[in-house]
């Protein structure tokens, strides 16, 4: 009887185990089938392609060609079109905005080195290319990083330097990628289930934002866009390895750094934020010189500039008019 008993226990459990191990490959195969869109057919025709030592970096720009040169990092996931509402803001200031798309996410190719030192790289190349005169950078969440570290690497491209609810990792302690992410099978169906699976991109963007209204279908159908370009889920996986470990030798990641940085400095932070919370900003700006400027947008979370675009834009300009 005993016996009986738990052998009908292991088969129950074997069944069930073998029953989500399907539902889970189950979504890797949709994201294969799913992915098979072009740049071409999918990127806006408002951006271009600029080529760099690795590879083309897919760029937006709006307003006047000799306005101040202000360059967008987009956060994790997103792209150039989520900073639509800004762009148009900034354009019509008068700043010439480039907007671009960090990869694996986007338009941009996809060449498979994604830490910090590698993104300052090739959007140095990108401004190189451009002959753009020296900007303003404005870093978004995990794009803050990159934006950071183009700054710090490079210093003569930058005239200010802005960090928006920036995810820097400064007050985590270093560590590596977690060994069970170590096979690529892994980081795909994790990517398959979250990143690229459209079921999830309502609740996920939810997750990140204080205004859950404001995880419109517009936006969703924005960040959705450039994920059915094919092997979008392979390449994001190849991103994740190093997202999920320390850049342990990007120059943004030094926290003594940040007092010899060149250029001035300012932060802008949702008060609502739980994903960088307001707590990681007082930090930052104890790390930066005392005149350093921190604006908190009152009822805002993580994305601050799809919350409240015109609390946003507005804080921004006013942000840059004292830079």
């Amino acid at each position: 009887m005993v016996a009986n008993i738990l052998r009908w226990s292991a088969n129950g459990l074997l069944v069930l185990v073998l029953s989500i191990v399907l539902v889970i490959t189950s979504f890797r195969l949709a994201a294969s089938i799913r992915e098979t869109g072009t740049r071409v057919g999918l990127a806006p025709r408002t951006g271009h392609l600029v080529p760099t030592r690795s590879g083309g970096v897919f760029v937006q720009e709006k307003g006047p060609a000799d306005g101040i040169p202000v360059v967008l990092f987009h956060g994790t996931a997103a792209w150039s079109e989520l900073w639509r509402h800004t762009s148009d803001a900034l354009a019509a200031a008068g700043f010439h905005v480039i907007a671009l798309d960090l990869p694996p996410f986007g338009f941009s190719d996809r060449p498979g080195s994604y830490t910090r030192q590698d993104q300052a790289s090739r959007i140095n190349d990108v401004l190189d290319t451009l002959e753009a005169a020296p900007a303003i950078i404005v870093g978004h969440s995990f794009g803050a990083g990159a934006a950071t570290e183009l700054a710090m690497r490079y210093p003569d491209r930058a005239r200010a330097l802005v960090l928006v609810d920036a995810a820097l990792g400064l007050t985590a302690a270093p560590s590596s990628a977690p060994w069970v992410i170590q096979p690529q099978w892994i980081r795909e169906i994790l990517v398959s289930l979250t990143i690229t699976n459209p079921v999830a991109t309502q609740m996920l963007l939810k997750s990140l934002i204080a205004k859950k209204e404001r995880a419109s279908p517009e936006y969703v159908a924005i960040l959705q866009r450039p994920l059915m370009q094919r092997d979008s889920t392979s390449d994001i996986a190849d991103w994740l390895y190093y997202f999920l470990g320390s850049d342990t030798h990007a120059a943004s990641a030094d926290r003594n750094a940040y007092a010899r940085l060149e250029v001035p400095v300012a932060i802008l932070w949702g008060d609502k934020d739980s994903i960088t919370p307001v707590e990681q900003a007082l930090d930052l700006r104890t790390l930066l010189p005392s005149d350093t400027d921190l604006t908190l947008l009152p009822g805002l979370g993580h994305i601050p500039q799809i919350e409240d675009p015109a609390m946003f834009d507005d804080a921004l300009l006013k942000t840059l008019g004292k830079l």
